[in-house]
């Protein structure tokens, strides 16, 4: 869980970032940049609302009373009742209104994060310049906070139990669906609580071309199952991935594996702040591309940020400019696919940059069995 000491310090970030920008009011509908604002774990299928005046005053519009907010104020609308029929466009004008008296005033400049901010609450600043403050965030959350590691810590630990359960059960004859309910069983247990666990459950061939959800398909003796997981856990997450095999590995899956835990290597050499992403992708899809039985599969990003979302700047591509940061949290996953292996091998860590290279979050082994 965020702490509201260190909100408050993101804060002042965006006080100063406004302060640089002339902005006189910032108003923001994502729940996930609410919740790094104020350590509010908000409803994100319901409207939420938060605003901050160039004063450092701010207001959290919600519908339930949260557990801990570093907003200044807190404003609660009507969600669910009984009294009158309601959707989301209701909600919506009632949260605006709640908004309205607050954003009122003199304000020259507002900033809105224009891929979240409904009708409704762009209408309250008709007449006024308004900007979009989504990029700016985007590279504020580039750099985790103390709280921040922590969260992804925890969903590491879930994630990881997972992973100790179905190492210990996965066999022949299990179908796709039966091993996503093994992690998940075991993820809940962890947490005390439901969990929303999403990632890829492809195994054997299936998993070549790609991952998605589990299906009805059943595990074949020797069969490389890849579990690629990316659970949310009080608002963070975490994006790992191991490969099991189902029997004992031959010696191709062997080999590919050893490979596949040298270019894992290779990235730890190589990521350090002030390298681009490019240039770390282009050296590990050489040495991957140097496995001649799987020559060319590894078709994929290598890695990107991660924190509230599973995606997040900077991404390793070969498309991709962006400097790696100190502070960000990165997950690299290289990986090798092919029929003669029985499906492929994908390996991931989670690591934080530091000023000389990064350290694993995570700890689970790599090995196939």
């Amino acid at each position: 869980m965020l702490k509201l000491e260190f909100c408050r310090i993101r804060q002042e970030r965006l006080l100063r970032h406004m302060e640089r920008q002339g902005l006189d009011r910032v108003a923001l509908a994502n729940p996930k940049t609410i919740h790094y604002f104020t350590g509010s774990l908000v409803d994100a299928t319901l409207p939420q609302a938060f605003v901050i005046r160039s004063s450092g005053d701010s207001l959290l519009v919600t519908n339930a009373e949260p557990s801990q907010t570093a907003a200044g104020r807190v404003e609660l609308y009507t969600g669910y009742t009984i009294r009158r029929i309601f959707n989301r466009r209701t909600m919506w004008e009632e949260a605006a209104d709640a908004v309205r008296g607050f954003a009122a005033g003199n304000a020259a400049t507002v900033a809105l994060d224009f891929e979240f901010a409904p009708a409704a609450l762009v209408a309250l600043f008709s007449g006024r310049p308004i900007r979009n403050i989504t990029p700016a965030l985007d590279e504020m959350r580039r750099r985790k906070d103390p709280d921040e590691l922590d969260s992804i810590r925890a969903t590491i630990a879930l994630t990881e139990a997972g992973y100790a359960a179905i190492k210990a059960r996965l066999e022949p004859g299990m179908t796709e669906y039966q091993a996503q309910t093994v992690i998940y069983e075991a993820v809940c247990h962890v947490a005390e609580t439901s969990v929303d666990l999403r990632g890829d459950f492809a195994c054997g061939t299936r998993g070549i071309n790609g991952g998605g959800p589990p299906t009805n398909r059943k595990v074949l003796a020797g069969d490389l199952y890849i579990f690629d997981l990316f659970p949310i856990h009080e608002g963070y997450m975490c994006d790992l991935c191991r490969t099991f095999a189902a029997g004992p590995p031959s010696q191709l899956q062997q080999n590919a594996w050893a490979h596949i835990s040298q270019a894992l290597g290779m990235a730890e050499g190589l990521i350090r702040p002030g390298v681009r992403g490019c240039d770390v992708y282009e050296e590990i899809r050489a040495h991957l591309d140097n496995f001649e039985p799987a020559r060319g599969s590894f078709n994929h990003h290598l890695g990107h940020g991660l924190g509230m979302d599973g995606w997040e700047f900077p991404w390793l591509t070969p498309g991709s400019d962006q400097v790696i940061q100190e502070g960000e949290v990165i997950a690299i996953e290289p990986g090798l696919y092919s029929e003669a292996m029985q499906g492929g091998i994908r390996l991931e860590h989670n690591y934080l940059v530091g000023k000389n290279g990064v350290t694993a979050l995570d700890s689970f082994p790599l090995e196939l069995r």
